[in-house]
């Protein structure tokens, strides 16, 4: 199988989906890191997260929060607190070196189990061409992760499960639909910027009020996670899909 093209920049695909208001509402804002952008982002939301620009995996992702005069901030398990502004932006350069990052509005996420977690929706090309999400599943971190990737230890849950235990089937079924909405209409905007792509796996958080926010767009994603269901019916479809598409 051919290797799959993908579009590394955080940055450039947040431009994509933020350009039209039915699709904004489920961004969370952001702007490229700086001293300022922090400073203001931190004032506007109180916590917010760092991210690498081209990063993966949640490697190098920060939560970092303003709290009584005071700032703090996550990295991996590892928790900074107490900090001044200046103690703050001293560990935070540390950490980044000149790498390009965005600041990201923090958005408080829903729980099950007590902990954190995020859904992972799966669109690809079908045999008509047209959009269809494929897989859906929950990624439930690890008790006092800030983070939700595997590649930090969170476990795989179906989206049923986790969905129910907000409200039941009828919950089930409005959030299939409007994930199903929102992902498609991003899917044909990102399309028409970048023509090549086939395939996109969203991060998407929820937060108290059920709403669904888009963290982040995989060009590229990984078809581990839907292994890792009790059913391989999910991962099937996909990789069917995937060889279909690296043959066109």
């Amino acid at each position: 199988m051919q290797k799959r093209r993908g579009v590394y920049n955080k940055w450039a695909k947040h431009v994509v989906l933020y350009r039209k208001a039915s699709t904004r509402s489920h961004i969370p804002h952001t702007l490229l890191f700086s001293e300022n952008s922090l400073r203001k982002m931190l004032s506007l939301y109180q916590m917010v997260y760092v991210k690498p620009n081209s990063g993966s995996h949640g490697v190098g992702v920060m939560r970092v929060e303003h709290k009584n005069g005071m700032y703090a901030y996550q990295l991996g398990a590892k928790r900074y607190s107490r900090l001044t502004w200046k103690q703050l932006i001293v560990s935070l350069r540390n950490k980044i070196q000149g790498t390009k990052y965005i600041v990201q509005r923090g958005i408080h996420l829903a729980r099950y189990k007590q902990r954190i977690y995020d859904l992972r929706v799966e669109l690809q090309l079908n045999e008509h061409r047209e959009w269809q999400i494929t897989g859906m599943l929950a990624r439930v971190a690890q008790p006092g992760m800030a983070v939700t990737n595997g590649a930090q230890g969170a476990e795989i849950y179906t989206f049923n499960s986790v969905i129910a235990s907000h409200g039941g089937a009828e919950l089930i079924q409005s959030m299939t639909a409007q994930l199903n909405s929102i992902c498609i209409e991003c899917a044909h905007m990102l399309k028409a910027r970048y023509p090549f792509l086939n395939e996109l796996g969203f991060d998407i958080a929820l937060d108290h009020q059920m709403h669904p926010w888009i963290l982040e767009v995989n060009t590229t994603p990984e078809s581990i996670p839907f292994r890792k269901l009790p059913s391989k019916a999910m991962y099937y479809r996909i990789m069917q899909l995937r060889r279909l598409n690296a043959r066109r």
